[in-house]
């Protein structure tokens, strides 16, 4: 599910089946030497985000990408839309990042991190096989934690 109306609606009634948001964490670089790298991590992460939000569909709801800078209090960051997403109903939040500062710095915030990986020369089946990949990865970090709180 994505954050429009017709999927929230969905989520306000089947907030028992549908309990997991996912938020994409997006840094941008604005140094010039940094623009490529920054725009082929988003292009990667989001491709990734909805791919999970298709395997995951009825159970997640994928959130717009949270967008920040090297300056912004990360981990402020984090909670206010961890208080916000809990206020709002959602019994599980699972941020993913390809900024390495969350693979070390905000364990508790339930953050997957995966390193990016440029998509922007790769063919479809290409392109799939990597998500695929990817994904196989994810699937037990997100499974783990589901039982944890379950």
């Amino acid at each position: 599910m994505y954050w429009n109306s017709k999927d929230i609606s969905v989520f306000l009634e089947q907030k028992e089946f549908v309990d997991t948001a996912v938020i994409p964490l997006l840094l941008i670089d604005g140094q010039a030497s940094q623009l490529k790298q920054s725009a082929s991590s988003a292009e990667f992460l989001m491709a990734l985000t909805a791919f999970i939000e298709k395997q995951f569909k009825g159970r997640i709801v994928l959130m717009p990408p949270v967008s920040y800078t090297k300056q912004a209090n990360r981990q402020l960051l984090g909670n206010e839309w961890k208080d916000l997403l809990k206020e709002a109903g959602f019994k599980h939040l699972f941020f993913v990042s390809c900024d390495m500062y969350w693979a070390t710095e905000a364990n508790d915030l339930n953050v997957i991190f995966t390193p990016s990986i440029p998509l922007e020369h790769m063919d479809q089946k290409l392109r799939q096989t990597v998500l695929d990949d990817q994904l196989r990865q994810i699937i037990p970090v997100f499974a783990k934690r589901w039982s944890e709180t379950t």
